[in-house]
């Protein structure tokens, strides 16, 4: 049998009928403009996103490579610097640390870099070049800034480093520069290789076998596979493969998705494309469904002419395809457009990178997705009708109605777009009760504990572990005491390390704590990933050495009514300050396995007895011990005295209050400030606290602002007008993307509904041309059409009521309690602001569309159609 190709009599037949009912498609490819606006926007501005994340972390830990090792020898890095499954392989070696009072708050480390490195540690030089000579340096604008020193090549400065062990000042000219991120875990200085050889020469014998280690010379070599899936495997099996020492350190980059994938981000993010997928299937294929209704009669003559359904199918598909070729196209422009000015508004309101943000992270990739995503929701709109157009007989095409109810209307059209408009009007509602539920007290309640907060600049930093904690000094208390306007002050003082307890308070905390599951999920979670970690000989560790991680905090009265208070010994809602004052109580803070989920765990309860010991100084003894190979000196208060405390309440401790260093307990206990100074001795304030007058406000923020500048900058603040700004600026970003997502998807069902509409008119304006000729008035045509939508109006507000209150009291109110900063409260406003709206349409839009139609004489009409 001969093969015939037929491909030009196709296509000519799919484009004819679309020149010949232009008006008719022009609708369908509208719907199919706005569908992949609201994917390619979605693509867009999550793709960005997720890049933009992915960047940021990389920052934090402080490359883009896959994977690394820390502290090779030379001899070391040439056993893997030639394995053949590497992709990429380079490396810096450490030379030391700032140890200059003018970066205590931009912490600098010191390094020789190879170029390849330095890109991929996002510290090559953007101005000038690498360093080359000894005395050359590339430093960030940020600690150039921090320095007093002029961001121009050439310039020359001075440093005070810490290079194995011990601290001088160096002189060098700058070479280069590069931007600087304050997320970062710190700034880079990138040294030459001379100055590095002369201070700091290369290791040459492995880590074990070193007596000293002073951290200097050692190599780090960073290094990219072929792709980020299994890193730790890869690496692990690296080691093995090259013969390296077992020990050996290393890190994985987790700024990789497909080293750790979260499976919660993964099911929402999937429930919010099968949404968007549904909306705009069920929008097209109600379009596609009417306009082969319509055309029915065409392809019964196609089959008597001897056009097979396989043929007829393709027909339906290119017209399909004709159709996406035109929509596509200007829906990806359009959903780029609405990206791009989103974009930025959404970036700003996350901890990202600091410059270049809320830029379009454009890749073949996403404008490939979003156009795929659209074609697919095309073709799955189509398939159904096509199929339908090709299994039909000539004989039913010639004769084709479409199947209507006992009212006459076509049950399943109704049925479409009720659904199709329904589906639009509950994500509204859902929207809209997400966006409203953004409450600033919930928001700002943990961060906000007083006017000011006052603390080591040093402390908050995530990328500095050594923090200071003891950083409020007596000269900033007595000077801040003077000020105008100051009302009240509460002091927070920490010593932290861990808890220990006597035999009977141990065996109470194993029966109260240890006993539980979630003690067991914990710690499976934290070192669940070690080979060697066991469950029960973690336990039967602590049990032998009757300590747990934790701190022992000293607050003022101040402080302690900023606590949250769980359960008291007495049963109120407040901590009695008499009684706790008298120095013979303990607050104990509960243990939080996972506060989303409310999953809580009592340490102690109101009536235990608990131990303390001292940390006063005099009481310090030194102690050796053995650490990655090194004896190092500790200091131990293993025979300290120890004072017994009840257990007044427990609470927990707002975040912004804490120390923000967390292990896989944190067995915290508080003792009133007198008493935590009478058993520690003379001790500064981790935090101070400060509440100010209204009207004095200013001027406390400008003095605060001076001091932590230019009379101590080691000092940092926070203040409640700043997080109550950050507050507004999220609230706004918050209300512009739910505003535009809420009308996009309010577009799409609006769109639709004016689609079954105008397309109904146009599919039925031969039987309207007939009832015109029997003696039907315009005017009734007219008033029938409107009572026909006003039914999918009546079914779409019953739909939308009794779905979207499920909707609004299951899912939303489920994923609203589970974010601290939202409040959940149950509403149907953006139904009475909707429906009117559609009534309305329904009202204008069949007038409108019957009049377009009527311009045309009943004798056309019937004869076209």
């Amino acid at each position: 049998m001969n093969k015939i190709n037929n491909n030009k009599a196709i296509n000519n037949l799919a484009l004819s009928s679309i020149k010949v009912n232009i008006k008719k498609y022009l609708v369908l490819i509208a719907s199919v403009i706005l569908t992949t606006l609201l994917f390619s926007s979605l693509f867009t501005v999550g793709g960005s996103m997720l890049k933009e994340v992915q960047l940021a972390t990389m920052r934090q830990v402080g490359g883009s490579f896959h994977s690394g090792f820390k502290y090779l020898c030379q001899a070391e890095y040439d056993q893997i610097k030639d394995d053949p499954k590497l992709k990429d392989l380079t490396y810096r070696i450490l030379v030391g640390i700032s140890d200059d009072e003018r970066l205590v708050k931009t912490r600098t480390e010191f390094c020789y870099y190879e170029a390849e490195d330095a890109k991929g540690s996002f510290c090559y030089p953007e101005a000038g070049k690498m360093p080359e000579a000894e005395n050359e340096i590339v430093l960030s604008d940020l600690t150039l800034n921090a320095l007093g020193t002029p961001l121009e090549v050439g310039s020359h400065l001075s440093i005070d480093m810490q290079v194995a062990g011990q601290t001088r000042t160096y002189d060098f000219v700058l070479s280069g520069y590069y931007r600087g991120d304050p997320i970062s875990m710190a700034q880079m200085g990138l040294v030459s290789k001379a100055f590095q050889e002369k201070y700091a020469p290369t290791k040459q014998i492995p880590l074990p076998e070193v007596e000293n280690n002073d951290y200097a010379g050692w190599i780090s070599a960073d290094f990219n596979f072929s792709n980020s899936l299994n890193l730790e495997g890869k690496t692990i099996a690296l080691i093995q493969r090259c013969g390296l020492r077992d020990d050996m350190e290393y890190g994985i980059n987790w700024a990789y998705a497909g080293n750790r994938i979260d499976p919660s981000m993964v099911v929402v993010c999937s429930i919010l494309l099968l949404t968007f997928f549904a909306a705009g299937y069920l929008i097209i294929y109600n379009i596609f469904y009417l306009n082969i209704i319509s055309d029915m009669q065409e392809y019964g003559l196609l089959k008597t002419i001897g056009t097979t359904g396989k043929q007829l199918k393709k027909v339906v598909l290119r017209r399909a395809s004709l159709i996406s070729a035109i929509g596509i196209p200007a829906g990806l422009i359009l959903g780029v457009g609405v990206g791009a000015v989103l974009l930025p508004v959404i970036s700003n309101e996350f901890s990202t990178v600091s410059f270049d943000k809320g830029q379009l992270h454009m890749n073949i990739w996403i404008v490939l997705g979003a156009a795929l995503f659209s074609y697919i929701t095309v073709l799955f709109s189509a398939g159904k009708p096509c199929r339908k157009a090709a299994k039909v007989s000539p004989i039913e095409a010639l004769k084709f109605t479409e199947v209507r109810g006992k009212d006459g209307r076509p049950k399943k059209k109704m049925a479409l777009v009720v659904l199709s408009l329904s589906l639009s009007i509950i994500v509204l509602v859902g929207a809209y009760a997400f966006i409203t539920g953004f409450s600033m007290d919930d928001y700002i309640g943990d961060l906000v504990i007083a006017d000011y907060s006052v603390q080591d600049a040093t402390l908050d930093n995530p990328g500095i572990y050594d923090k200071e904690t003891q950083g409020v000094n007596k000269q900033f208390m007595e000077e801040m005491k003077n000020q105008e306007g100051v009302e009240e002050i509460g002091n927070v003082y920490i010593s932290y390390g861990s808890q220990e307890f006597e035999d009977e308070t141990w065996e109470k905390l194993k029966e109260n704590f240890f006993s539980s599951d979630l003690v067991g999920k914990k710690l499976e979670s934290e070192f669940g990933s070690f080979e060697d970690f066991n469950l029960n000989d973690y336990l039967k560790q602590l049990d032998k050495s009757k300590s747990i991680g934790g701190n022992t905090y000293g607050m003022g009265e101040f402080a302690v009514k900023k606590l949250n208070v769980i359960e008291t010994i007495d049963g109120s809602e407040e901590i009695d300050w008499d009684k706790f004052s008298t120095g013979n109580y303990a607050l104990a803070v509960r243990f939080d396995y996972n506060h989303d989920n409310r999953e809580y765990l009592n340490y102690f309860n109101p009536g235990d007895k608990v131990q303390i010991r001292s940390h006063n100084p005099q009481y310090a003894q030194v102690e050796e011990m053995e650490l990655q190979g090194q004896t190092i000196a500790i200091e131990s208060f293993e025979d300290a005295p120890t004072k017994e405390y009840e257990i007044l309440a427990v609470v927990d401790i707002p975040y912004a209050m804490v120390l923000q260093m967390y292990g896989e307990f944190n067995c915290d206990l508080i003792l009133p400030e007198d008493e935590f100074l009478s058993l520690n001795g003379d001790w500064s304030p981790m935090r101070t606290l400060i509440d100010v007058e209204g009207s004095k406000e200013e001027a406390f923020g400008a003095w605060l602002e001076n001091y932590t500048t230019s009379v101590d900058a080691g000092l940092g603040y926070k203040s409640k007008e700043s997080v109550v700004k950050e507050y507004r600026s999220f609230g706004k970003m918050i209300a512009l993307v739910g505003a535009v997502v809420s009308a996009v998807l309010g577009l799409i069902g609006l769109l639709n509904f004016a689609n079954t509409i105008i397309t109904s008119i146009l599919v039925r304006s031969r039987e309207l041309a007939m009832l015109e000729a029997v003696g039907m008035t315009g005017k009734q045509q007219k008033q029938s059409l409107i009572k026909e939508g006003f039914v999918y109006f009546i079914w779409t507000a019953v739909v939308s009521t009794v779905l979207g209150t499920v909707l609004n009291c299951t899912l939303i109110k489920a994923l609203v309690d589970g974010i601290a900063m939202f409040k959940w409260h149950f509403t149907l406003a953006p139904l009475a602001i909707s429906l009117p709206l559609l009534c309305v349409l329904i009202l204008v839009i069949p007038v409108v569309a019957y009049h377009n139609l009527s311009k045309k004489s009943v004798v056309d009409r019937l004869r076209i159609e």
